[in-house]
């Protein structure tokens, strides 16, 4: 079963100021990614926008997370098709998180070798990025950092 964000309210306390979350589950073919940003890597303040200007930072973000390309890009290898896709800002007290999902249907999800993360190239507070891997063959835990941009996934699904 493809893992999904919690649907509970959940406490935002917890987040680290450039440091991002990505799981990654495969369900067959399908992959599903699911991304976890504090507000201030994204837009650059972490309380609910309040003027016009903090309300454009966040459409601008939302417009760019809408396309995955921006984000994330499986090799063309596995020849995955995104299928679906969300994004949104969660606000709880002085905290906000960006919470995006990209759910593929990959026609060859073997031959997955490489996922490019394009998130700091669009996000220069990120800083880095805990990943956890969830493929039907290996899972993983691991943190990448701005510098390296290429997750190496051969033989996890």
């Amino acid at each position: 079963q493809v893992l999904a964000h919690d649907k509970k309210k959940k406490s935002l306390q917890s987040h680290e100021h450039g440091v991002g979350v990505l799981n990654i589950s495969q369900d067959k073919n399908i992959l599903l990614f699911e991304f976890e940003a504090p507000g201030y890597d994204i837009v650059g303040f972490e309380y609910e926008a309040q003027n016009d200007e903090d309300k454009k930072k966040i459409k601008n973000a939302l417009i760019i997370f809408s396309d995955h390309r921006n984000i994330i890009l499986p090799s063309s290898s596995a020849r995955c098709e995104l299928v679906d896709n969300s994004s949104k800002v969660i606000n709880e007290g002085k905290h906000s998180e960006f919470l995006i999902s990209y759910k593929f249907n990959c026609e060859n999800i073997s031959k997955l070798n490489v996922i490019y993360l394009k998130y700091f190239y669009k996000f220069k507070n990120c800083k880095k990025t805990n990943i956890k891997i969830f493929g039907k063959n290996k899972k993983s835990a691991f943190v990448i950092n701005k510098s390296k941009r290429i997750i190496k996934v051969k033989n996890y699904f």
